[in-house]
C-alpha cells in the first residue's frame, strides 16, 4: 500500500481551512453577549470551570504557543520522566518493530483488519471509509476532529454554550498544532515506512535523517512514518474533549480503546511501525492539555464562610442473609 501523504495534507488542509471559513463566520461578526463568564460545576470536585466566548482567530492563534510549550515540556526537569519514557519507549521497541509488525498482519488476517484503507472520494478529498480498516483509519484523520468541531460548535450555538464553543475552536487549534510539530519531526527523523520497508527488502525500515526537501516530498513513505501523525491527532482531539468534560467518565475508556485499535489496524495494514507511538502519544497529549487549560479558568468552591466544599459522600448499611452465612455489605454513593 502507498499513502501519497503529501496530497492528502494539501487536500485537508483545503477543506479544513473551507470548513473553518464556512462555519465560524458567525463568531467573528456577532454582538457581545451580555453574559461575559459561564461557569460550569464540575460534579464531585471541589472546582468549577469558567469560560470565556471565544474569537474567531483563537484556533490558530495560539498554535505557534502550541509548538513553543510542546517544546518546552519535554526538556522541563519535572518532565523528564514522561520525557524518558517516550523516548525510551521508542528506542525499546525499534528492535521488535518488524516482528510485532507480522504478528500484527497475522492477527489482523484473522480478524480482516490486514486490507488496505479504502475511500469514496468526495470533491477529490478521501472523505467516506469504504471498508472497516478505512473507518478505524480515519479515527486519527484530521477531518474528524474538524467534524466534531463543527458539532461542538452547533451545540454552542444553539445552547448559548461557551464550553462547547471553546472546545470547537480547541479542536481546529490542535490539528494545526500537531500536523506542523509532527512534520518538523518527521523531516528529522526521515523514518520509512513499514509499507516502503518491506517493498524495498528493509526490515524495520531504514533512516534517512534530515531527508531533502526534494526527497521528502516525491517518496514521501520513505521518509515519514516517525512519529504518527494520526495517533499525535487523536490523543490531542481525545484530551481536548477529557480535560473539558471530567464528568463525562466514559470518555477515556471508549477513547483509549479506540486508540489502541486504531494503532493495532495501523500495523496490521503497514502503515507504522510500533515504535512510532510512544512519542506521538505524549505529543498529541501535551498540545491537547495545552490547548483546553489555556481556555480553562479553574475555581476552587467555597461556601460563603470561605471553607472549600468538599463533596459529600453518602452510605447505605445493609444485610443479607443465606442459608450459611450473614453478611453485611457497604454502598457508598458520591
Amino acid at each position: 500500500m502507498k499513502i501519497d501523504c503529501t496530497y492528502l495534507i494539501k487536500n485537508k488542509l483545503k477543506l479544513i481551512i473551507a470548513f473553518t471559513l464556512t462555519i465560524f463566520p458567525i463568531i467573528g461578526g456577532a454582538q457581545e453577549e451580555k453574559q461575559d463568564t459561564q461557569t460550569f460545576d464540575i460534579n464531585n470536585s471541589t472546582v468549577s470551570y469558567s469560560y470565556t466566548k471565544p474569537k474567531f482567530f483563537d484556533m490558530v492563534k495560539y498554535v505557534p504557543n502550541d509548538i513553543f510549550e510542546f517544546g518546552k515540556f519535554i526538556v522541563k526537569k519535572e518532565n523528564l520522566l514522561w520525557t524518558s519514557l517516550a523516548v525510551g519507549g521508542t528506542v525499546a521497541l525499534i528492535p521488535f518493530d518488524q516482528k510485532l509488525l507480522d504478528n500484527a498482519q497475522e492477527i489482523g488476517e484473522t480478524i480482516g483488519l490486514f486490507e488496505d484503507v479504502r475511500y469514496t472520494r468526495v470533491l477529490g478529498i478521501e472523505f467516506l471509509p469504504k471498508n472497516i480498516n478505512g473507518a478505524i483509519y480515519y479515527l486519527g484523520n484530521g477531518l474528524t476532529p474538524v467534524l466534531i468541531s463543527g458539532g461542538f460548535y452547533l451545540a454552542g450555538k444553539l445552547n448559548n454554550d461557551f464550553r462547547a464553543l471553546n472546545v470547537s475552536s480547541e479542536l481546529i487549534e490542535i490539528i494545526f498544532s500537531s500536523g506542523v510539530t509532527t512534520q518538523v519531526i518527521k523531516r528529522i527523523t526521515g523514518r520509512q515506512s513499514p509499507s516502503a520497508a518491506i517493498k524495498s527488502g528493509n526490515p524495520g525500515g531504514h533512516w534517512t535523517p534530515f531527508p531533502s526537501f526534494k526527497a521528502y516530498q516525491t517518496n514521501t513513505p520513505n521518509y515519514d512514518a516517525m512519529p504518527s501523525g494520526h495517533i499525535t491527532t487523536y490523543m490531542a482531539a481525545l484530551t481536548v474533549l477529557t480535560t473539558n468534560y471530567p464528568d463525562a467518565k466514559w470518555i477515556k475508556p471508549v477513547g483509549y480503546s479506540l486508540a489502541g485499535l486504531m494503532a493495532f489496524q495501523m500495523m496490521s495494514t503497514r502503515v507504522h511501525w510500533i515504535s512510532d507511538y510512544p512519542f506521538a502519544i505524549l505529543m498529541g497529549y501535551v498540545i491537547g492539555k495545552n490547548a483546553a487549560n489555556r481556555r480553562i479558568k479553574k475555581k476552587v468552591k467555597k461556601d460563603i464562610t470561605g471553607t472549600i466544599i468538599v463533596p459529600k459522600f453518602k452510605t447505605n448499611f445493609n444485610f443479607n442473609y443465606s442459608s450459611e452465612y450473614k453478611m453485611a455489605g457497604l454502598t457508598i454513593i458520591f
